[in-house]
C-alpha cells in the first residue's frame, strides 16, 4: 500500500503509536515510508500534538521539519508562558489575591520532557470578589482584556502569543449548572500551598480535570490530548483513593466516563489491544480535535439520542418523536396542547408548515445527519 492511498484510521493509529511512544519515553519503531506526512501533519495539529509527535519521530531518528518547527514554538511559547505566569502570581500576592492555577499549567509537569505538551492559554481560577482588581492587575502587567465579567472566566491577551484566562468560577452556570453547583463552594477544597496559591488535593485534581473533558467531550467533543493528560496523571499518582474519588463522581454522574476513560488510556499508550467497547470510546476522541466542531456536536447528540444504534428503526423512530413530541418535552415547549391532547393536530400542522416556511435548511440538515448517522462502532 502507498502512502496516498492510506487510510484515515491508519493515520490515525501511526498518530496514537508515536503519542504513546513520546509520553512513555519509548524508541520509537517506524520508518518514514510508512508515514504519510501531509496526513499525519493535519491530525496531529487538529489534536494539537505535534510537539509529541517530533520527540517520538526523533528518537526513531526521523526529523520532519514541521513537527521540529512545532516543538520549538511550543518550547518557547511555554517559556514565555512560566515568565508571565510569575509576573501574575507576583502581583495576585501582593494585591493579597488568592489563586488557583488550573489545568495545563498543572498537567505540563507531568509530561517526561519540557515543551511536549502544548498549549495555548493559561488559566487560572481567582477570588471571584476581587476580579476588578485582577483587570487591573492584568492591565498594570500590558495586557489588554478581551472579555470581561460575560463568562466564567476573563479573557486576556498580550502579544503576539500570550493568552490568559482569569476564572472566577470553574464552570459557567449556564452551560454546566451541576458542575457549577457542585464546585459552587471551591475554595473549602483547596489546600494552601505558599503565599496566596492554593491547589487542589490530587484526587480532587484528577475529578475536576475529568469534569472539565467531559464538559468538552460531551458537547462539541474533543482530542487525544486530554487522553495523554489523564493517562500520564494516573501514572504520576499510582496511589490515587479511588473510593473517594469514586463517591464524588456519583455526585457529578461521571462515574461511568471516568472507568471507560481510565480503561481506555491505560490500554492505548500502555501498548496494550483495545476492546470494542474501548474503540467506541476512542473513536469519538479521534474524531473530534482539542477544541471540538460543530459537527462533532451535532454528531455527540445524536449518539445521545440515538443511543448508539444506527438501526433503521431507532432512526424512524427518533424523526417520529422529533415531530410528534410527546411526553416531557411536549409539557416543556407547548404546556397548552399537553393539557388540551385533542388539539395535537393542529400542533402538528402548525409545526410543519412554521418548520417549511421558517427554517427548512435547518430541518434537511437534521433529517441528513440522521440517516447518514454511522454508530461509534463503525467509525474507527
Amino acid at each position: 500500500m502507498n502512502k496516498e492511498s492510506r487510510s484515515y484510521p491508519e493515520t490515525a493509529r501511526i498518530l496514537i503509536y508515536l503519542l504513546a511512544c513520546a509520553i512513555n519515553e519509548k524508541e520509537c519503531e517506524i520508518k518514514p515510508d510508512q508515514v504519510d506526512f501531509d496526513a499525519l501533519y493535519a491530525l496531529a495539529q487538529k489534536h494539537a500534538v505535534c510537539s509529541a509527535v517530533a520527540f517520538a519521530l526523533e528518537s526513531a531518528g526521523i526529523e520532519e521539519r514541521r513537527f521540529t518547527q512545532a516543538k520549538l514554538k511550543a518550547k518557547r511559547k511555554l517559556g514565555l508562558f512560566d515568565i508571565e505566569r510569575e509576573k501574575i502570581f507576583k502581583k495576585l500576592t501582593e494585591a493579597g489575591i488568592w489563586y488557583l492555577p488550573l489545568k495545563g499549567i498543572v498537567i505540563k509537569e507531568f509530561y517526561p520532557v519540557f515543551g511536549m505538551r502544548e498549549m495555548s492559554d493559561n488559566d487560572i481560577l481567582c477570588d471571584k470578589s476581587k476580579m476588578a482588581e485582577v483587570r487591573e492587575i492584568m492591565e498594570t502587567l500590558g495586557y489588554s482584556c478581551e472579555s470581561y465579567g460575560v463568562r466564567n472566566h476573563d479573557a486576556y491577551q498580550k502579544l503576539p502569543v500570550i493568552e490568559i484566562e482569569m476564572h472566577h468560577s470553574l464552570f459557567w452556570a449556564k452551560d454546566n449548572p451541576e458542575f457549577d453547583c457542585y464546585y459552587a463552594n471551591v475554595f473549602d477544597r483547596l489546600v494552601h500551598k505558599d503565599g496566596c496559591e492554593y491547589a487542589f488535593t490530587d484526587e480532587d485534581f484528577y475529578i475536576y480535570m475529568l469534569a472539565h473533558t467531559y464538559k468538552h467531550f460531551s458537547n462539541n467533543g474533543t482530542g487525544l490530548r486530554p487522553l495523554m493528560d489523564i493517562y500520564l496523571y494516573l501514572q504520576a499518582h499510582p496511589s490515587l483513593d479511588f473510593e473517594t474519588i469514586g463517591k464524588e463522581l456519583e455526585k457529578l454522574r461521571l462515574t461511568k466516563f471516568e472507568q471507560l476513560s481510565r480503561q481506555l488510556v491505560t490500554k492505548l499508550f500502555g501498548f496494550q489491544p483495545l476492546s470494542e467497547e474501548d474503540r467506541e470510546l476512542l473513536s469519538l476522541f479521534v474524531d473530534s480535535s482539542i477544541y471540538g466542531s460543530v459537527r462533532q456536536g451535532e454528531y455527540n447528540r445524536l449518539t445521545r439520542m440515538l443511543d448508539g444504534s444506527d438501526a433503521r428503526s431507532a432512526k424512524m423512530k427518533y424523526l417520529f418523536d422529533r415531530f410528534f413530541m410527546n411526553g416531557e418535552a411536549l409539557e416543556n415547549n407547548y404546556p397548552f396542547f399537553a393539557a388540551h391532547k385533542r388539539l395535537l393536530p393542529a400542533l402538528y400542522i402548525f409545526r410543519l408548515f412554521r418548520g417549511l416556511f421558517t427554517h427548512p435548511k435547518k430541518i434537511a440538515h437534521e433529517i441528513k445527519n440522521v440517516v447518514r448517522y454511522t454508530s461509534p462502532k463503525n467509525r474507527i
